[in-house]
């Protein structure tokens, strides 16, 4: 019961703020962002409270055990992250992006709420293993929605005939910036997670009889760190892979994160 209730208080409190994310942008409604602040705020507060229980309950290492806790920290950190976009004047437009993905996840998590505990080592230092992904996949993300925001910022301003929200939102420069170091920042942790999970298959007897490098989530995850890691490259020493092209390359990465996650939830022989 607590699970689900996590999953409605967090979900609904990041729908609300994708909402008023929007109607502070379009509408110029004045009580957007107050409220905005409060309902975002109850969803992380429901989060935080939920992992803070587990630990007590089971300890972390157990509580990495289940994939329904990776799932609530991955929307805490989404929404945490959407909360300082929000904040961050050069950055808004972001937000709202950020709170639809953590709506996603927190909404996704209802489906394993009974899902079992997983059959992956209990030792102590495979909790960075969940960590470093839900890092990594809060920065990735986040580049991924600044890679649609300048899409549709830029596909605006081409049309010339920019609306008032043009006005309203991010710059292209800003949305640039900001997309390009964020993956740059998450692409150590991501691969730090992808070593430390074979570790973990390396201390489990029953995937060394299969064909477990098959497994969906662990090729989704190599295309993801070939994508990002491509990006990062060109971001740091090929000016020509900047602006439009960095953005198209980030929302790909996107969309292969949202891939690699739904396989990781429901159909990962690794995670079971």
């Amino acid at each position: 019961m607590q699970q689900v209730l996590t999953c409605i208080i967090g979900g609904l409190g990041f729908a609300i703020g994708a909402a008023c994310s929007y109607l502070r942008l379009r509408r110029q409604v004045r009580w957007a962002p107050a409220v905005l602040r409060v309902t975002v705020t109850l969803a992380l507060v429901a989060n935080v409270g939920h992992m803070a229980s587990r630990f007590r309950d089971i300890g972390v290492a157990g509580t990495f055990q289940y994939s329904f806790d990776d799932a609530v920290l991955l929307a805490t950190l989404l929404g945490l992250m959407g909360i300082g976009t929000h904040l961050a004047h050069a950055l808004r437009g972001v937000d709202g992006f950020l709170f639809i993905m953590a709506t996603v996840v927190q909404s996704a998590a209802l489906a394993i709420v009974n899902q079992p505990e997983m059959h992956v080592t209990g030792r102590a230092w495979f909790v960075s293993h969940s960590i470093a992904f839900a890092i990594s996949g809060t920065l990735f993300i986040a580049g991924g929605v600044a890679g649609v925001a300048y899409l549709l910022v830029n596909w605006m301003l081409r049309r010339k005939r920019p609306t008032t929200l043009v006005g309203n939102v991010a710059s292209l420069e800003s949305l640039e910036r900001f997309g390009r170091w964020t993956p740059v920042i998450g692409f150590p942790f991501f691969t730090y997670g992808i070593l430390t999970g074979l570790c973990g298959v390396w201390h489990r007897p029953d995937l060394k009889v299969g064909a477990w490098f098959l497994d969906p989530v662990l090729v989704s995850s190599l295309l993801v760190w070939a994508v990002f890691g491509y990006l990062c490259y060109g971001s740091l020493y090929k000016p020509q892979i900047r602006g439009k092209r960095a953005a198209v390359l980030s929302t790909y990465g996107l969309g292969l994160i949202v891939v690699a996650y739904l396989f990781r939830v429901f159909f990962s022989l690794l995670h079971i």
